[in-house]
């Protein structure tokens, strides 16, 4: 008789491993559940509720959402939806509009340069914004660049100094680059020491896809990192004269400008093959290629390619999370998330029932734009919007370091948080075989003990919310086998669960 304890589950999701070879720490599906510093995960905190009860611009889908200050210190939210851009009040949901001209259901992308909003659609001439007056046509545009009629750019980025526009479908290759210190001089002129546009690898049939800055700390700079569909360059220089541009990797590139972020030294995206991320953090201040979502190939597999150029990241940086909002199987709207984090063991899991066009972090908060005009705050409450939050946690096939015995299961001891009164559903397998003939269903029903609970109470310091006690519930599963696999289920709204751990006592029965 022997007893193996699991209390340390912060392996993440692993699909790419076969069911045999899982770590003890690692699942093979974990979803609606974010990870603890301890190694437990938990549901509290994992819903979400909707800010305005009026959708925006007649529900047309909310297309684009950011956070601007202004030069003043005022913060905003900004949104998009239909053909208007609005100020978002995020406390009372109330929108106040500030421009209407804009081409309907088009994703708009801004930056901040120099305290003034500039947002491009791809569809309409750049806007500017102050925060105080109205909004406005950037001047100048188009610009006069030699051999070229300039279109309108989808999205932007701040290098050198420089206003940066891109993804122009009329010239699918071209960089846009201002006057220094300049958003409203594009024209290439010796005197304003403007290069005005720069031509990558034209002709290759790739349109780009995506820019951002990357810091390079061993050479104390920075460079302008410029994706394409399946290819990535880098543009360094900080003028006219010094401006080059070199070719990093023919083999990936960027599914869209929205799913790039910076965390640290690594320039985290989503190309066609995966989460990749280009990293500087080496000795010798090298930028080296990371492929960051290998356990979770199964899944990446899975993504409607047709609709990655929808995709979007948003970096939740106190929960050291990256969230990838994407469209699974032949879906047409991005309904699955993909979380990464990177605190936690670089691990893996993900969240259903999310339903996102675009999305930011405004004052350390979350918020989500969906396709029926709505903004949600997410990550907050322990429903969505008062419907059930689905959960699961579903181990690998554990052979308990004796794949060749069979063996029966003299106990199961299942630790819970007592955070709520909470229904799990916990269902057994042995075998490989999951089909509903082959499994044991056990429900165990969670009531707090009322002198140890603390539902809803802060601690400071702690990992989350609720610092209850635990409880422990036995469980003596039918049948025996060389692998069993266990998984965790709950559907309830306003009943959060956190899964602390399990033991399992095994008496083994001879070889097979």
């Amino acid at each position: 008789m022997r007893t193996f304890q699991f209390f340390d589950n912060a392996g993440g999701m692993n699909l790419r491993a076969n069911d045999l070879t899982l770590k003890n720490g690692e699942a093979e599906e974990i979803v609606n559940l974010h990870a603890t510093t301890h190694g437990s995960w938990s549901s509290n905190n994992a819903g979400y509720v909707n800010i305005n009860s009026t959708p925006l611009a007649s529900g047309a889908t909310v297309t684009s959402l950011y956070p601007y200050k202004n030069l003043l210190g005022q913060t905003f939210l900004i949104a998009v939806s239909g053909d208007k851009l609005y100020q978002f009040n995020e406390s009372t949901g109330a929108a106040t509009l500030l421009y209407s001209s804009l081409t309907p259901n088009r994703t708009m992308n801004f930056v901040t340069f120099q305290g003034l909003l500039i947002g491009c659609n791809g569809a309409d001439s750049p806007i500017k914004w102050d925060g105080i007056g109205a909004v406005e046509l950037l001047e100048n545009w188009p610009p006069a660049v030699y051999g070229i009629d300039p279109g309108k750019p989808a999205f932007s980025e701040i290098y050198a100094n420089r206003l940066i526009f891109s993804g122009d479908s009329d010239n699918p290759s071209m960089v846009y680059i201002s006057e220094l210190e300049n958003a409203e001089n594009f024209d290439p002129d010796y005197w304003s020491d403007s290069p005005g546009a720069v031509q990558i690898s034209p002709g290759d049939g790739e349109k780009i896809t995506g820019l951002k800055t990357l810091f390079l700390p061993l050479l104390n700079e920075e460079v302008l990192v410029i994706f394409k569909e399946r290819s990535t360059y880098v543009l360094s220089g900080t003028d006219v004269d010094t401006f080059a541009v070199q070719k990093m990797s023919d083999e990936f590139g960027a599914v869209s400008h929205r799913s790039i972020v910076l965390v640290g030294n690594e320039l985290m995206f989503l190309s066609q093959e995966g989460v990749t991320a280009l990293s500087t953090a080496t000795a010798q201040g090298n930028v080296t290629t990371l492929f960051l979502s290998n356990a979770i190939k199964a899944q990446i597999e899975n993504l409607n390619r047709a609709q990655l150029s929808q995709s979007f990241a948003v970096h939740l940086r106190n929960r050291q999370e990256v969230w990838w909002f994407v469209a699974d199987g032949s879906a047409i709207q991005n309904q699955t998330v993909l979380v990464y984090n990177y605190g936690i063991n670089r691990i893996w899991s993900k969240r259903q029932g999310v339903i996102a066009a675009c999305g930011c972090t405004f004052n350390g908060k979350l918020f989500t734009g969906n396709y029926q005009g709505i903004v949600q705050q997410q990550l907050k409450g322990n429903s969505y919007n008062g419907q059930p939050i689905p959960w699961i946690y579903r181990t690998g096939f554990l052979d308990f370091e004796t794949p060749r015995l069979r063996k029966r299961i003299k106990d199961i001891q299942l630790y819970l948080k007592q955070i709520s009164e909470v229904n799990v559903t916990v269902k057994m397998y042995w075998n490989l075989r999951r089909g509903s003939q082959n499994q044991q269903s056990r429900t165990v029903s969670l009531i707090p003990d009322s002198a140890s609970t603390t539902y809803n109470q802060a601690t400071y310091g702690a990992d989350y919310y609720n610092r209850a006690g635990s409880a422990c519930f036995s469980l003596i599963p039918a049948g025996s086998g060389q692998y069993f696999q266990m998984e965790l289920t709950g559907n309830e709204a306003d009943r959060p669960v956190e899964i602390e751990g399990w033991t399992i006592t095994i008496v083994d029965g001879g070889t097979r």
